[in-house]
């Protein structure tokens, strides 16, 4: 797995860490199912968390990939979600908090809204791990690059999941 990330990744990211949802999609239920329950990180999750959450964390993980039944279930809607993420890019910038982008949802989860959030993240992200199928047009290396952010592709959420607990 070394040999899949970035030289220097290793260990980039500290515990305690908030994941949150970008989009609501429900890929944020899978990688609760993996960071905590799987690989036992123990990692706080806050689908809809907002600025004062990042109060104590060290690291900001944001799953990406948009839902609008997700996002309708959380009373929100793509303007509100955009200005929620602005706010958490925001708010991680201000505190010193690196920033992990994470999509796993592959082709299936891109498209306008989800590339919208992604304009967002990863110009500001640290790391980014993605699911290859969801990068074919390589927009994640071509904003992720503004801020010579590493990429990390990978197979299947199974290998993002051991992507993310090595950078940690």
């Amino acid at each position: 797995l070394g040999c899949l990330l970035a030289a220097g990744a290793e260990g980039q990211f500290m515990k305690p860490g908030l994941v949150t949802s970008v989009g609501q999609s429900s890929d944020i239920a899978v990688v609760k199912a993996l960071v905590n329950v799987k690989l036992k990180m123990g990692l706080e999750i806050k689908p809809t968390a907002q600025a004062a959450d990042l109060a104590g964390m060290k690291t900001l993980v944001m799953v990406l990939g948009t839902s609008a039944k997700g996002m309708g279930a959380a009373g929100l809607n793509m303007d509100k979600e955009i200005q929620r993420a602005k706010d958490l890019v925001k708010a991680a910038k201000e505190k010193g908090v690196p920033i992990l982008g994470l999509h796993v949802g592959g082709e299936g989860r891109r498209g306008k809204t989800t590339d919208d959030l992604l304009e967002i993240v990863l110009p500001e992200s640290a790391q980014v791990v993605v699911v290859a199928s969801g990068n074919k047009d390589k927009l994640f290396n071509t904003l992720s690059a503004k801020k010579n952010a590493p990429v990390t592709e990978v197979a299947n959420l199974a290998a993002a999941g051991d992507a993310v607990k090595a950078l940690f």
